[in-house]
């Protein structure tokens, strides 16, 4: 119930916060810069227009560097965020699905805005329907281990150090784009969902078996030990 209860508060405590414009205004903006930039001449340069997702999925460790410490800095010092309740991890379960749950709003709004884009912006035909679910639970899956990965940096370090995690994690992304990423991007967790939507696009033939099982093991590990420390976690912040 405690997990249930932390999630319902952070509705309350959103409010009058940017919270919910960051989940709502970057998939309208990003989506018709895009395809204003597609129609006008980017098609020379990016041949399939679902190349959109895996650029989206190259740039999400930026996003979730900025939403994370955004949110977790709303009640950083509270006696709440500091575990003072029965279960910590049930609060952190709280506060890690209450971000999973806005992600997969912004996620859905991304298809959503493509699919209006391509039907009515440029009217072609892209994948069906069902390929949308598809791209849903690869997006969402593949980017739990950000979450898992920014909560306890933003929770112990604040924004400036998860924001430049998350540039990081974006530049590793694209920088592992060629033959030596094709060898290790298993390892590389800001790789992974750049990977499997390349595999689900037939843009690429890498056997996507290895990056699961690492996803699987290496999210699990992370899950594990950001819990451990937040039970121990006494509520000291390091200044930015």
């Amino acid at each position: 119930m405690t997990i249930i209860r932390e999630f319902f508060s952070n509705f309350t405590k959103i409010k009058r916060t940017p919270i919910f414009l960051l989940h709502l205004f970057p998939p309208i903006v990003v989506t018709i810069l895009f395809f204003v930039y597609y129609a006008s001449g980017g098609y020379h340069l990016i041949s399939d227009v679902r190349s959109f997702f895996i650029i989206l999925q190259i740039c999400y460790p930026i996003f979730v560097s900025i939403v994370v410490p955004v949110f977790i800095n709303l009640d950083r010092n509270n006696d709440n965020a500091l575990g003072l309740v029965a279960s910590r991890s049930s609060v952190y379960l709280g506060k890690l699905f209450f971000l999973l749950f806005f992600s997969a709003i912004n996620m859905i709004l991304y298809e959503l805005c493509f699919s209006i884009g391509v039907n009515f912006f440029l009217d072609i035909s892209t994948a069906p329907v069902g390929s949308y679910f598809v791209l849903f639970y690869l997006f969402l899956f593949s980017n739990l281990f950000l979450y898992l990965l920014h909560i306890p940096i933003a929770f112990r370090f604040g924004s400036s150090i998860s924001v430049l995690f998350g540039i990081s994690g974006t530049i590793l992304a694209g920088y592992f784009e060629n033959a030596i990423g094709d060898k290790i991007w298993p390892i590389i967790p800001w790789e992974w969902g750049v990977r499997f939507l390349e595999t689900y696009f037939d843009v690429s033939r890498t056997s996507i078996f290895p990056g699961i099982i690492s996803l699987i093991m290496m999210t699990s590990m992370v899950l594990v030990l950001s819990l451990r420390w937040f039970s121990r976690w006494e509520g000291n912040v390091i200044q930015e």
